[in-house]
């Protein structure tokens, strides 16, 4: 009975890689030299095919190719001990994966929704980043938890409150490039944002108030200054206030 004897390609096929990888694993260490005929080519046995399927095994496992070497060599309990670290490691990188993907989760529940405040074929580009920008920080910061945040879009996305929104959203607009507001459409449109939010919170639940966090507030109060024109940060700056005290007075209903 003769011995077995494989070419590169032979035995590449039969542990499911390539020659290529074969050259880099003796290039690396994994895999001894074995002898060559006389063309040159390198001459594998079974041996050499049983270590070539170890080192798959082991890397399909998840193995860093630079610990095969001490697991291939290091005895059984070498290897024990480098297997049941490695399976610590996998098992703290499942739980950040867990982590991450809930994290993922929440940010795609809690962002605001295609469609949201489109009145007329798409939102005004100055009001909604303002927007976003202040749902972030809400959201983000935790002034507002993922299941209110979710509630939140899911009323104002759908139902009467997305026409209520758009009512004022693009009136809001109007303002963008205005330094100055008379007192009429100021009242007016106002009273149609609180009227909104208090909506809103019927629906939702009370939104916990972020003034109380001086960081939070100085961050809030530097959007309205970038985001909002002068006539804007009057509007805006009515309606919470408004807001507020309607909801401190425990007048959380809509009128």
């Amino acid at each position: 009975m003769t011995d077995l004897v494989l070419r590169s390609a032979e035995l590449a096929e039969l542990a499911g890689t390539t020659p290529r990888a074969l050259r880099h694993y003796h290039k690396i260490g994994l895999l001894p030299e074995v002898p060559r005929d006389t063309n040159g080519y390198r001459r594998y046995g079974a041996r050499d095919l049983v270590t070539v399927l170890r080192i798959r095994q082991l890397s399909a496992s998840g193995v860093p190719l630079r610990d095969i070497g001490n697991l291939l060599g290091g005895g059984e309990v070498g290897q024990d001990q480098l297997l049941t670290e490695l399976d610590k490691q996998l098992e703290d990188q499942a739980e950040r994966i867990r982590i991450q993907r809930k994290m993922l989760a929440d940010l795609r529940r809690t962002s605001p929704r295609t469609g949201m405040r489109q009145p007329n074929g798409g939102p005004p580009a100055s009001s909604q980043s303002f927007d976003h920008d202040v749902w972030t920080l809400a959201t983000a910061a935790g002034a507002i938890d993922a299941d209110t945040a979710t509630a939140m879009l899911d009323a104002v996305h759908d139902g009467p409150l997305a026409t209520d929104a758009a009512a004022w959203f693009g009136q809001f607009e109007d303002l963008k490039d205005q330094t100055h507001v008379d007192e009429a459409t100021a009242e007016h449109l106002v009273g149609q944002m609180v009227s909104f939010g208090l909506a809103a919170m019927d629906a939702t639940g009370p939104i916990p108030a972020a003034g109380e966090q001086s960081t939070m507030a100085a961050a809030m109060e530097q959007l309205e200054i970038e985001g909002l024109s002068p006539a804007q940060q009057v509007v805006w700056a009515r309606f919470r206030s408004t807001l507020q005290n309607r909801v401190g007075d425990g007048a959380a209903v809509r009128e």
